[in-house]
């Protein structure tokens, strides 16, 4: 009978419910009966699945590349994606001639990213450099594509507006909309430019025939240029800017003389106008004369030293009938020296605290425009910003954590090298006081090790962000997390191995910071907790392994028993009906037996978020009388014992709810708050509650006691609760 042995393979580990071990042993049944059926019967076996193997023909050849084992026809399969793959950018491109825009950019989408990361997958089985690049090339076609759709939409979108503005007469705003779409003709050929280079070795690289969606995009580019030149030429005027340096040499103390001239396209002077020119990053706006001549000084700051070949544009005004042109002149720049004069406040300055700070830079007694400055202390960097016309700069901070306590030296620093303005430095001592801080701690034990959590802060309050927490849980490893924004941390930690009761450690020491060190303990039990409840999710995964195993499914076939497998007909006919009854059956009577008060511990409380485990209860709650309850929270605030008042502040709640809207004893103080709120009392109500289910959180986790106000306001809330019979 060996179908017999087949149970000794099904487990259940200690920790799992009665329910599942009940299970088990009726599905044990189950073979049995159905295995000896089988037995009777002959073989009973599933097919296998086969992989279809691809072929050369443009066809579906291998839908998923994790189906291939080993990296069988991995070759074949990145053929037909790279297929796959140009035949939707070819539809784009149909769609993008067409004016439908949304739909080129749609096809694109998902379906599109899903088939180019079955082809990176593929082409990690293949170890082929080449395929590896195309795979980059079919991601960038995807983006420039869609970028592109998006510049021919928004230049159409920009030509219906300039039609507009030109049917009603409005010169100025068609001016406006025409240099606008100049722009965005500009970003459309740029754009076809770098698609038509990813299709060009995509081609390279596969036998994929890009040509076709390359006509349409090269035809759209066109059609965008052709209807551009026509605006150009019916709205703006083209202009011819020329410039020249009459002085050899300049420098920000002696700058050098620039003329010029500004023409139209066909040679007419733009004359008595005036205009902008830009130099680098510099403006400066000049009226040409008669001629259309114009003179201008260069005075550079951040150009580098020596012979240079410097650009001015010529920058016509949005509503102008002009359109832009550039041109260079030579000149020698020649470096001035700088200084920078700083001023900080205060000079004693802790984490968190507004430090003001605030420079000067100068050169030959003139403020420095356009310079950007930078203050550290150490390798932190306080703050970045560029001086304004007069040379100055300033800014406040909040002072951070990354700086050591103690005399610190702040620089304020120009960081230039070889450039017309000299770099520069200012150094200045302050003083970085020492924050103290602490830390809270809460551990629960989790699937995989224990559940640490808790919160990082000054010990006034503010929560410290973005600082590395260790964490240890026995002699196991050393882990780390990071603090959140509020200062929370959670992570899980490993236990080292045996049984009994585990300390864990976390702790917060860095020498290259201001903030005080702190550590927080935690004491938690390694031991078996009871089991998990009836109808957990472990329970129902247990049991689905195990009908899986004696029925199949889609992923594998079923176990064999004498031979063959259990089947459906042999299941349902034979033992079908007498193991529901008895599954049943076993069910109410776990399920009784688990809800029995003598069975329930702390250790078995569980809840449906294993981040929002917390202490049971006091358990003399339930013999105390309403009002020997209240009587004993005001003895504790008049003693001021505000952490025992809000513990049984919100026992006295936790006992009223339980009672009057059937929630389970063992619920966790958050639970008890989520079930009020679905058991549809009202927002007032709710609010009540959380307010001692969060007092009730300080006052059982916090590192330090729970405040005067904060025990009075849940106590409070208590009352009118029990009160109102919530």
């Amino acid at each position: 009978m060996h179908f017999i042995n087949q149970c000794e393979y099904i487990s259940v580990p200690r920790s799992k419910s009665l329910a599942t071990s009940v299970a088990v042993v009726l599905l044990c049944l189950i073979a049995i009966v159905s295995g000896a059926a089988a037995v009777q019967t002959g073989d009973i076996s599933s097919p296998d699945r086969q992989v279809e193997t691809p072929t050369d023909r443009n066809e579906t050849q291998q839908e998923n590349p994790d189906e291939v084992d080993d990296g069988e026809y991995s070759d074949e399969t990145a053929t037909w994606l790279a297929r796959n793959l140009a035949s939707k950018l070819e539809n784009s491109s149909i769609s993008l001639s067409s004016g439908k825009y949304e739909q080129a950019q749609e096809i694109l989408g998902d379906d599109y990213n899903d088939r180019l990361n079955q082809y990176v997958e593929v082409a990690g089985d293949t170890d082929s450099d080449a395929t590896a690049t195309t795979a980059g090339e079919y991601g960038a076609a995807r983006d420039n594509q869609r970028q592109l759709a998006n510049e021919v939409q928004r230049y159409q979108t920009q030509y219906t507006a300039y039609q507009e503005a030109r049917e009603s007469g409005n010169e100025t705003r068609a001016r406006v909309l025409a240099r606008r779409m100049e722009q965005t003709a500009a970003n459309v050929s740029d754009r076809s430019l770098q698609l038509n280079q990813n299709y060009n070795r995509i081609g390279n690289t596969t036998s994929v025939d890009l040509s076709r969606a390359q006509a349409r995009i090269n035809e759209t580019t066109q059609n965008v240029t052709t209807v551009q030149s026509a605006v150009r030429e019916e709205t703006l005027v083209g202009t011819t800017l020329t410039v020249q340096a009459t002085s050899a040499t300049a420098s920000f103390t002696n700058p050098g003389a620039i003329t010029g001239r500004l023409q139209t396209e066909n040679g007419s002077v733009v004359a008595e106008e005036s205009i902008t020119l830009r130099i680098n990053n510099q403006t400066q706006t000049v009226r040409t004369d008669s001629n259309g001549r114009f003179e201008i000084q260069y005075r550079p700051r951040s150009v580098r030293l020596g012979q240079q070949r410097i650009q001015a544009t010529y920058d016509p005004s949005p509503g102008s009938v002009y359109l832009t042109d550039s041109d260079v002149f030579a000149i020698e720049v020649q470096q001035v020296s700088s200084t920078i004069r700083t001023e900080y406040g205060p000079r004693n300055i802790a984490y968190n605290d507004i430090f003001n700070i605030s420079a000067t830079v100068t050169a030959g007694g003139f403020g420095v425009e356009g310079v950007p400055v930078e203050f550290v202390i150490g390798e932190t960097v306080l703050a970045q910003a560029v001086t304004v016309p007069n040379g100055s700069v300033s800014s406040s901070i909040q002072f951070p954590a990354t700086v050591s306590d103690g005399e610190q030296t702040v620089v304020a620093r120009v960081s230039y090298d070889n450039r017309a303005i000299s770099g520069a430095n200012s150094e200045s001592v302050i003083t970085v006081i020492e924050t103290p801080t602490e830390l809270s701690l809460r551990v629960s034990t989790v699937e995989g090790g224990f559940l640490a959590r808790g919160q990082f802060q000054t010990t006034d309050g503010r929560p410290v962000p973005n600082r590395t927490i260790q964490i240890q849980a026995g002699d196991g490893d050393v882990q780390t997390v990071a603090t959140e924004q509020n200062g929370t941390f959670q992570t899980t930690v490993n236990p080292s191995a045996g049984d009994g009761s585990v300390q864990v450690v976390a702790q917060y020491a860095d020498s290259d910071s201001n903030l005080g060190n702190a550590s927080a303990t935690a004491t938690i039990s390694t031991g078996g907790g009871g089991p998990p409840p009836v109808g957990s999710e472990e329970d129902l995964n247990i049991i689905e392994s195990i009908w899986s195993a004696l029925l199949g499914n889609d992923a594998s076939p079923p176990i064999g028993f004498g031979g063959g497998g259990v089947g459906f007909r042999w299941l349902f006919t034979v033992g079908g009906a007498f193991t529901l009854i008895l599954v049943g059956v076993a069910w109410f009577v776990v399920s009784h037996v688990r809800a029995s008060p003598d069975q329930i511990t702390a250790d078995t409380a569980i809840s449906d978020d294993p981040s929002i485990i917390g202490p049971e209860p006091p358990p003399e709650l339930s013999k105390t009388t309403g009002q020997d309850l209240i009587e004993r929270i005001e003895t504790h605030l008049e003693n001021g014992e505000y952490d025992a008042a809000t513990v049984l502040s919100y026992g006295a709640v936790h006992d009223q709810l339980t009672k009057t809207h059937d929630i389970r004893e063992n619920a966790t103080h958050w639970e008890l708050l989520r079930k009020s709120r679905d058991n549809g009392l009202d927002d007032e109500q709710v609010e009540a509650i959380q307010t001692v289910v969060e007092a009730f959180e300080t006052a059982a986790f916090a590192p330090r006691s729970i405040e005067k106000s904060y025990a009075e306001s849940a106590s409070q809330n208590a009352k009118e609760l029990r009160r109102n019979g919530s």
